[in-house]
C-alpha cells in the first residue's frame, strides 16, 4: 500500500504541481489598473469568487448613442470617465431590493501583469469599502489566498488583452 502511496504522490507531483504554481496568486483584495480610452486608473478592487460578474462604482450615468449603437458615460472614483459600448443589462440579486436592473460594459483591467476584458456591472457602490468588485467570470487563470491582501505588484498594463476586445 505505501508504494502505491508513492506512485500516487510521484504522479500528482509530475503532472498537477506544475500547473499550479504557474498560477498568478492573487489576495482577497487587490488594487488593478482599469483602462478607458489610453487612460490607466488604479483602483482597489474585493476579489470575490462567490460572484458571478464584477461590479464598479459609477456615477453620472448616461446612456447616448454614437455610430448607431448605444454608450454609456459614467464617472468612477477620482472622477475618472469611462466612455463604453453598452453590452447588456443584466438583473443583479440584492439584499435589500430583491433584483435590481443593471447596465453592463466590457472594460479592458489589469490585475497584475494579466490584461484582459472583462464583462463589468454599473452600480453605486459608494457605501462600500472597495469601488470594484472583481468576480468569478474575470478569474480564470488565478487561484485566490484568502488569508492575503495585496500580493500584485502594480505594474504598467502594456501586453495585449488576452481576450476580445472592442473597438472606440
Amino acid at each position: 500500500m505505501n508504494i502505491f502511496a508513492i506512485l500516487l504522490l510521484n504522479v500528482f507531483v509530475t503532472f498537477y504541481a506544475p500547473n499550479l504554481y504557474a498560477q498568478n496568486i492573487i489576495g482577497w483584495l487587490e488594487n488593478i489598473t482599469l483602462i478607458n480610452q489610453g487612460q490607466q486608473l488604479t483602483i482597489a478592487a474585493k476579489i470575490d469568487s462567490g460572484a458571478d460578474y464584477s461590479s464598479i462604482h459609477a456615477v453620472d450615468i448616461e446612456i447616448f448613442q454614437k455610430v448607431n449603437q448605444d454608450w454609456i458615460k459614467f464617472k468612477t472614483i477620482n472622477d475618472f470617465e469611462v466612455e463604453a459600448p453598452l453590452y447588456r443589462y443584466t438583473q443583479i440579486k440584492t439584499k435589500k431590493v430583491g433584483f435590481q436592473d443593471r447596465p453592463v460594459v466590457k472594460l479592458e483591467v489589469c490585475i497584475g501583469d494579466i490584461r484582459r476584458v472583462i464583462e463589468v456591472n454599473l452600480v453605486d457602490r459608494e457605501h462600500f469599502s472597495r469601488p470594484m468588485l472583481v468576480g468569478r467570470e474575470a478569474l480564470s487563470g488565478f487561484l485566490i489566498d484568502p488569508t492575503k491582501t495585496d500580493l500584485l505588484e502594480l505594474q504598467p498594463c502594456t501586453n495585449k488583452p488576452a481576450s476580445e476586445s472592442y473597438s472606440h
